[in-house]
């Protein structure tokens, strides 16, 4: 019997040594922080839990041997624990009565597995084979959890199998003990106390790969699509979060206080519904970073401007092919051919910033809408315009665009402006609260340009 479980143990691992005693058998290893033991007044049954016990260390190590053979495994009688000499903590995962004949190895053996195949972000995500998760928040917060309560997650599974979905909840255990275990924290607790954005079957739906150079990127743009949804259709502000890389510094923990979950926790369907422009998708979420301020108009503001000269380009474009396609062109007539050129001179000239929001406005804010449809979609934009901001009277002027690129476009003059004779100005003559309903008024706008806009460029 000794030379028996001499010989298992010896096949699994020859630094481990073993003590027998009566009733009792003693596993020790010099890197372990303690010894495991084996009990049982019944020979056969006391080699019967060392098999099994070896049986998962082989399957545990496994795993090691694949992603790093310096981690030492041990096990005490509630858990497996991996220790790691650049871990600054202990990794542990709950072990359960493995010696019950229904003990099912494989969720412990999937647990380790993903948890050491995990790749790290420091401080703001991790990722694996179709599983993405990221820290997010309300970016006025500057340290705590503005989304603490919050839990958005599909509820059919089979709808979803095919898609990109995702789930909105309070970060991981293993995500926490990665964040933990990588940054070393001294005081800040990670377990229980940040919110995650967890997105699956990204690499099945994009047909991707892990190891395409730019596959990061990939994830993070998904993540802003998702985040820009929410943020538009709840009216609400959802931004990537990063973590302090050091916790030098005690500051105040905040929350939210559960009014944002009781909005987003109305989420249906909780699934990627479009991929939009990478470019305007960037734009909009480094201004919805920004504090408050005329900076914060100017950032959405330029989610406009970035399709200013396409815009413009397109709609000479469309004349330049009208002219030409007309029954008294021709391409041999040197006369004809001026025509254009002096039409092309004369829109170069003539166009200024003011009638390129225009045309932005008409093609991706309007499109082709019906006026009355067009009132009915844009209700929240009317109520700011019209009992807010008091800049116009009836709800039909919303169709007037001009009128809307003039309020847009003169706020953004009133913010900065190019010209070398206007004085540098060090401070803001708006109120708050005006500077705010510019803000919230521009960047309802954006949403819908960025909702309407054909994607040019999606990572």
């Amino acid at each position: 019997m000794v030379e028996e479980i001499k010989k298992i143990i010896s096949e699994i691992d020859e630094d481990i040594k073993i003590i027998f005693d009566l009733g009792y058998v003693c596993l020790t290893k010099e890197v372990w922080d303690d010894v495991i033991e084996f009990r049982s007044d019944n020979i056969e049954e006391l080699k019967n839990k060392i098999v099994k016990w070896s049986e998962l260390y082989q399957e545990i190590n496994k795993i090691i041997e694949k992603v790093d053979k310096r981690i030492t495994i041990w096990t005490n009688g509630d858990e497996v624990i991996l220790t790691h000499n650049d871990w600054s903590n202990d990794i542990v995962f709950p072990l359960g009565d493995y010696q019950e004949d229904d003990y099912d190895n494989d969720k412990l053996l999937a647990e380790i597995y993903n948890f050491l195949e995990l790749k790290y972000i420091p401080v703001k995500a991790c990722y694996t084979e179709d599983y993405f998760e990221v820290l997010v928040n309300l970016p006025e917060i500057f340290w705590g959890d503005g989304l603490s309560g919050v839990y958005i997650s599909s509820e059919n599974d089979d709808f979803v199998k095919d898609k990109i979905h995702y789930e909105i909840s309070c970060i991981s255990e293993t995500f926490a003990n990665l964040i933990e275990l990588k940054q070393n924290y001294r005081h800040i607790e990670v377990v229980g106390n940040f919110t995650t954005l967890k997105v699956y079957n990204i690499n099945k739906v994009l047909n991707v790969k892990i190891e395409e150079p730019n596959f990061e990127e990939q994830l993070f743009y998904i993540a802003k699509c998702i985040l820009f949804e929410l943020s538009s259709k709840h009216s609400l502000a959802l931004n990537i979060y990063d973590l302090p890389k050091y916790d030098e510094e005690d500051y105040e923990f905040e929350y939210d206080l559960f009014e944002v979950a009781d909005t987003l926790n109305k989420t249906q369907a909780p699934f990627i519904k479009k991929y939009y422009d990478s470019d305007l998708i960037d734009y909009y979420h480094r201004a919805s970073l920004m504090a408050e301020s005329e900076f914060k108009y100017l950032a959405y503001y330029q989610v406009l401007e970035c399709i200013f000269d396409e815009v413009y380009r397109h709609e000479t474009v469309q004349d330049v092919k009208q002219i030409m396609n007309s029954s008294w062109f021709s391409s041999y007539n040197d006369e004809h051919v001026t025509k254009i050129i002096e039409i092309v001179e004369r829109y170069n000239k003539n166009k200024n910033d003011r009638e390129k929001l225009k045309l932005v406005l008409e093609k991706y804010f309007k499109g082709e809408i019906h006026e009355q449809a067009f009132i009915i979609a844009n209700k929240d934009i009317i109520d700011i315009l019209k009992n807010k901001m008091k800049m116009i009277s009836r709800d039909s002027e919303i169709n007037d665009l001009q009128k809307l690129a003039n309020i847009l476009y003169d706020f953004r003059c009133n913010c900065t402006h190019s010209n070398r004779t206007y004085p540098f100005r060090t401070t803001f003559e708006q109120t708050s609260d005006e500077l705010f309903l510019y803000i919230e008024l521009l960047r309802k706008v954006v949403e819908r340009v960025i909702i309407n806009y054909p994607p040019k460029r999606v990572i």
